[in-house]
């Protein structure tokens, strides 16, 4: 049947050819002009695929069978690439993924921010593999009830299969995911059961300071049990690299992997790293890179679009552990971060004295709230409170690093007020970086460049560093 000469519905099957990865990694094939998402496929496949939702500018479906493969197709290392969530893109030609990842940057910048700019091209990770220093695995069970422990299956919160190796992570976090799911089988230790609430054992965090070598080991529990400190115990004689383990108490029905109570159960509190010259300490529930050897090379572009002299001061708004605030400090007058979480400023903080940096501070609070507060700028019309202005003159620079919603409006209207004559902007989400670059662009902005950075080969996500200068500034 020729698929296009019909009315796409739900249950039909399609023959179609993807051309070419949407924004989050969907495939995406044309039918008529009208778009079509289809799952478990690649740019270049031609496949047989079910449509499972149908809208009015669109459908969804599922690659039933494949074709004619792409030629971009390679061989995936690990086994679990075909029910995966995680890396899923492992069998797809890592050139074509930057392409991929390129042009989905350059779309956001053109469609949502109306800027024509074009994107630099994106740099690439160093390493493909065992990159990440920092995973999170879900308890489960499976359908005889026996008790799973990995990642989840692609489209499915609930249903985590049991890991054999990720090829992401660091060897010796695949080593103990599999120690610790035989330690919780032999216990009897039963799993969160998300839809009952109840059971103890919800996730298991593992970290690595790749620098250092240092393991942390966290384990998120609905409640203490006996068994963990023998757990810690065969944990730490098993692995020597392991340095701390911790358990997480949380009682909410949020799949958080955060705990309310903290104990420590072998070694101590936190682990180290060392990141663009300094090091870091890094507690169970502290926000930081997971990509260290990539995440010096976002340093390095944000620094480049910075463009620091050693006079300046400088506002770094979502500061989190002080990653980037303390070694901006190090080439400044002064840094400041901005940081909503109490744990993180105390965790930055303390960064800060053991690198010997006295010219950093951190303002604990929400960014809106300081920036009128600390800055002195009103909530709607920027003017300054003189109080303020005497407590913080003269901000030359700005880094912000917003989570994946990007900046809060409040927050760009203060900025934009603020006016400080360069500003870089991290983002981890292409979309909200165009809408916010274009905000700040139709005011009193300028767009040098903006700087891909592939943090995560494999998946779907690319981190972005753009540079601005404000217009009268030369």
């Amino acid at each position: 049947m020729d698929s296009t000469s019909v009315e796409l519905r739900r249950g039909q099957t399609l023959e179609v050819e993807v051309t070419d990865l949407a924004y989050g990694g969907r495939a995406l094939a044309k039918i008529n002009g009208l778009v079509v998402f289809v799952d478990n496929a690649l740019p270049g496949d031609r496949v047989l695929a079910t449509v499972y939702r149908k809208r009015r500018q669109y459908a969804e479906a599922r690659a039933d069978q494949v074709l004619t493969p792409s030629s971009f197709r390679v061989s995936a290392r690990c086994s679990h690439v075909p029910v995966c969530g995680g890396c899923r893109f492992q069998d797809y030609d890592y050139a074509e993924q930057l392409r991929s990842k390129h042009n989905q940057v350059q779309e956001c910048l053109e469609h949502l921010g109306r800027i024509r700019v074009p994107a630099r091209p994106v740099l690439p990770a160093p390493k493909l593999f065992h990159y990440r220093n920092k995973m999170e695995y879900s308890f489960g069970r499976d359908d005889a009830g026996l008790l799973t422990l990995g990642l989840h299956r692609r489209g499915f919160y609930d249903r985590p299969f049991d890991l054999e190796r990720c090829f992401i992570a660091t060897p010796v976090s695949s080593d103990i995911v599999a120690f610790v799911r035989d330690f919780a089988r032999r216990e009897g230790l039963p799993p969160y059961d998300l839809r009952r609430h109840t059971g103890l054992l919800r996730f298991l965090a593992v970290r690595e300071g790749m620098r250092t070598g240092e393991v942390m080991v966290n384990i998120v529990a609905s409640e203490h049990h006996p068994a963990f400190e023998r757990l810690a115990a065969g944990l730490q004689e098993t692995f020597p690299s392991v340095a701390s383990v911790v358990l997480n108490l949380t009682r909410r029905k949020a799949q958080v992997a955060v705990g309310e109570e903290e104990r420590v159960l072998a070694g101590k509190a936190t682990i180290l790293e060392r990141l663009g010259g300094l090091t870091f300490e890094i507690s169970s529930n502290s926000f930081f890179q997971t990509n260290t050897e990539q995440a010096e090379h976002l340093l390095e572009t944000a620094l480049e679009g910075l463009a620091l002299t050693g006079s300046e001061r400088v506002l770094d708004v979502y500061a989190g552990t002080g990653t980037f605030t303390l070694p901006i400090a190090s080439r400044a007058r002064e840094a400041i971060g901005i940081e909503s979480s109490d744990v993180a400023v105390r965790d930055a903080e303390r960064n800060a004295g053991r690198n010997g940096i006295s010219n950093a501070a951190f303002w604990q609070g929400e960014a809106m709230e300081i920036l009128r507060d600390r800055l002195g700028l009103g909530p709607g019309d920027g003017q300054r409170d003189s109080a303020a202005s005497r407590e913080a003159p003269g901000i030359h620079a700005v880094l912000v690093d917003p989570p994946r919603a990007g900046l809060h409006p409040g927050v760009a209207s203060r900025l934009i007020h603020l006016g400080a004559p360069r500003v870089v902007y991290i983002s981890c989400n292409p979309s909200t970086l165009g809408r916010d670059l274009g905000i700040l662009c139709a005011s009193r902005y300028v767009l040098e460049w903006v700087q891909p950075v592939d943090m995560f080969p494999h998946t779907p996500h690319i981190e972005c560093v753009a540079a601005l200068r404000r217009a009268d500034n030369p």
